[in-house]
């Protein structure tokens, strides 16, 4: 088990469960969220089996490690990830600078408008158009995505995303102005500043994760 094992809708669970109080409860609410089982399920798991779950999830205190991708299966639908900052109609600039203010729960949202839609042709796949109205769509579809391919994925995207914008300020200040956005250098400015934090958080208080761990590990 590793976070490749994960999904985006499970890490997010995982990160709700870690930021609450640190207690005896906490690592059964763990194994219950990373081998999808019920409270009933685990409450039938044997002693042995339960502390192998426990032991098995310790991979929680680690960090994701991986590479952006350049596609991505999701709930059977694929899709491909779009890095050139300059092919993002600049709604979804602002998109993902809202949802980047609460990045753990929108990871799903975030990483919807950073993608392109494929579909199967004759000759393989191909880019499908994509459809703002089904952004919720493509957002629930990657829920179902690894952890390990989606949150490089995104930290990539955001260090692209920030040295561009800082290189073309002038040029998407007119971009904003041409939708009609009043105040554009005050967006840029928001989106300049939301896009500080490029590098992945930490899951737990250096103390949470001792006293987790130290109860985990008594249970081997």
């Amino acid at each position: 088990m590793n976070w490749k094992d994960i999904s985006v809708f499970q890490y997010q669970q995982i990160v709700d469960q870690l930021q609450k109080k640190v207690d005896e409860d906490t690592s059964y609410k763990l194994v219950g969220i990373i081998y999808n089982l019920t409270d009933a399920q685990v409450d039938n798991l044997s002693i042995e089996e339960y502390k192998q779950k426990v032991s098995s999830i310790n991979f929680i205190f680690t960090e994701i490690v991986g590479d952006p991708v350049l596609y991505i299966k999701a709930n059977g639908n694929r899709y491909r990830l779009v890095y050139d900052i300059r092919k993002i109609p600049t709604a979804r600039y602002i998109e993902t600078k809202v949802f980047g203010e609460d990045l753990i729960n929108n990871l799903h949202k975030i990483f919807a408008s950073m993608v392109v839609p494929m579909k199967k042709s004759l000759i393989g796949w191909k880019d499908d158009k994509y459809d703002a109205m089904k952004h919720e769509e493509y957002a629930n579809d990657i829920l179902s995505a690894s952890i390990q391919d989606v949150y490089p994925s995104i930290l990539f995207f955001y260090h692209v995303y920030r040295n561009w914008m800082e290189i073309s300020k002038d040029y998407l200040i007119k971009q904003i102005e041409k939708k009609g956005v009043d105040q554009a250098q005050k967006v840029v400015a928001g989106l300049l500043k939301s896009m500080d934090g490029t590098i992945a958080p930490k899951l737990l208080q250096t103390t949470k994760i001792a006293k987790l761990q130290k109860y985990m590990n008594s249970l081997q």
